[in-house]
């Protein structure tokens, strides 16, 4: 590679040698030893020689790695094109449900302002006029009852004209629609608005929003190993968080006699504590292997999406194996932890023969994002 050399005058043409990975650095990239001296000390260790970088990335550079960064590239790419589909189809239905709304808004103001029409000037007394001439077309009868017809009242074929009171009734009703109809509007739509501005914010740096996985506690506070793993075991939980959470995954026991076929286990989770609930807000199939890590005797299962969970909402998740086998399993079961709540689920018929109790199981903990 032809030698450079800097262009800082003070520097007396020294080569450009380094190179300068940190990240904030506002003078990163290719330096001599006087930039390192003058610029770059407070992160010397992020400084390499560059024949350092060019030699890892030749020795890298074989065609293991170049179909693995394919592979991951074309994985990425597909990410992006889910994003910008997933925004699309969205986006057309934020419109429509926004046409929807502003329609049915127009259409109740107008019914409440044809009410309305009667507590105002002499609309009553016109109505009335109108109906004792001698001469009228349909539409004009049908008009003119339309505006007072909230002031009539049938009963066992009686009509009936509301009193005094029973019109300022009429009116405190008018007034209470309209009032709920622009405290709610005003409620979801200023939310909306926070939320979008919210993703716009995200969108913006998207890099800085650091996602970090926690775990939380062990649910039990005893491992046994020879669980006979065969049925459905689920868990109801409740998030002790004040605000929304976001599910990433959840611990498997170990796995201490593999079965003969491929081990796959089917995670499902509903929304109420009814495993037979028929809102299920995330399924998908996971393959165990027998190569999994397992660290103390527990092994981690990350969803394909996070998961959100609302404060003191029940969320119920059910894992259920398509082979028997044995494992290591919980005893002793908290009912509180530092993030969750926990109860028993509800089994239908389908699961009744399921062991499954909040003391013992083999889902012990849980990891999210907040």
């Amino acid at each position: 590679m032809q030698a450079l050399y800097c262009e800082d005058k003070e520097h007396q043409d020294n080569p450009l040698n380094l190179f300068c990975l940190e990240v904030d650095c506002q003078n990163k990239g290719l330096i001599c030893s006087f930039c390192l001296l003058k610029s770059h000390q407070a992160h010397v260790k992020n400084v390499f020689p560059l024949k350092t970088i060019v030699q890892s990335l030749n020795k890298a550079n074989n065609p293991k790695n170049q179909q693995e960064l394919h592979n991951k590239g074309n994985e990425i790419f597909g990410k992006h094109h889910n994003i910008k589909q997933t925004f699309r189809q969205n986006l057309i239905e934020i419109k429509e449900i926004l046409n929807k709304l502003e329609k049915e808004i127009e259409k109740q103001i107008k019914l409440l302002d044809l009410e309305a029409d009667l507590f105002v000037g002499d609309a009553f007394e016109k109505s009335i006029s109108m109906l004792n001439m001698e001469k009228l077309t349909k539409g004009q009868i049908e008009q003119a009852i339309e505006k007072i017809e909230p002031l009539l009242k049938t009963c066992d074929g009686q009509l009936w004209i509301l009193r005094d009171t029973e019109v300022n009734q009429q009116a405190q009703k008018l007034i209470k629609t309209a009032e709920v109809i622009e405290r709610e509007s005003k409620y979801w739509l200023e939310k909306c608005l926070t939320d979008l501005k919210k993703l716009y914010e995200t969108c913006q740096n998207p890099i800085k929003k650091q996602v970090k996985i926690l775990s939380s506690q062990n649910r039990y506070q005893l491992t046994y190993e020879q669980w006979n793993l065969k049925e459905t075991d689920a868990i109801c939980l409740r998030s002790k968080k004040k605000h929304d959470i976001w599910l990433s995954g959840v611990g498997l026991y170990e796995i201490t006699s593999w079965p003969e076929k491929e081990l796959v286990f089917q995670v499902q989770i509903f929304e109420g504590s009814n495993v037979n609930s028929k809102k299920i807000i995330y399924q998908d199939n996971f393959v165990i292997k027998n190569d999994m890590e397992f660290v103390n005797h527990i092994g981690k299962i990350y969803f394909t999406k996070a998961i959100k969970i609302e404060y003191d909402k029940p969320y119920t998740i059910a894992l259920t194996p398509n082979e028997s086998c044995l494992s290591y399993y919980g005893a002793n079961g908290k009912f509180e932890t530092d993030e969750f709540l926990f109860q028993e689920p509800t089994f239908s018929q389908e699961f009744s023969d399921n062991s499954t109790t909040i003391n013992q199981g083999v889902v012990p903990q849980f990891f999210y994002e907040e």
